[in-house]
């Protein structure tokens, strides 16, 4: 072998390019361009994809490493991440970890802080088979709180009512314990002449 195709195939080893295409469909792969050279469809590299798998495609425009084995482009894998000019970090503090979304939606944690903030989102969306704990001294919403099903407490429950008070719309049962409303148990008071649970009659008028 020539040293010219010795040095061709070394310098084909790692090459830095540009994500050009992007088929997300099976199998899922990008053509990247690299000097005067556009590539084949090639894979990429993701952080895991055994039996716990990760799928966070490539943008075009992003900026790679092409790993090639033997120094043959038909063989390259594609390393993402790097940043450059164009599509620059989305952070440059020490101090946080970001992940910028391409609708500018973030996730960023404040290791400094200790908070974590999730902004720019439109839907959030839990699904559990059994429960979901949420383990905090207090707990905050602010805007309209919908429970769909049984709504339990253990400790109490209070609160302020809103420019028009607060309203209770359909049935209220009440079980156990007194129902008092402004010093007055209404489970267990009388009205004069009237008898309780009874009719009224010439007697008791």
């Amino acid at each position: 072998m020539h040293s010219a195709e010795i040095l061709r195939l070394i310098e084909n080893l790692l090459r830095l390019g540009t994500v050009t295409e992007i088929q997300h469909g099976k199998p899922p792969r990008v053509r990247v361009r690299t000097g005067g050279i556009t590539t084949d469809w090639l894979p990429w590299a993701e952080r895991r994809a055994g039996g716990t798998r990760t799928w966070s495609p490539p943008t075009t425009g992003e900026q790679v490493l092409l790993f090639c084995p033997s120094g043959d482009l038909r063989n390259g894998v594609v390393l993402c991440g790097i940043p450059s000019d164009s599509n620059d970090t989305p952070s440059h503090s020490a101090d946080v970890t970001v992940t910028l979304y391409a609708d500018g939606a973030t996730t960023t944690y404040n290791h400094a802080t200790g908070t974590l903030s999730v902004a720019g989102i439109r839907k959030v969306i839990v699904e559990a088979a059994t429960s979901v704990l949420v383990k905090c001294p207090d707990t905050t919403f602010d805007g309209n709180v919908t429970v769909k099903g049984l709504l339990s407490y253990q400790n109490g429950i209070a609160g302020r009512g809103g420019d028009n008070g607060n309203a209770i719309s359909g049935d209220f049962n009440h079980n156990g314990g007194r129902l008092s409303s402004n010093g007055v148990v209404l489970d267990d008071h009388g009205h004069g002449n009237v008898r309780r649970g009874g009719d009224w009659t010439e007697g008791t008028r």
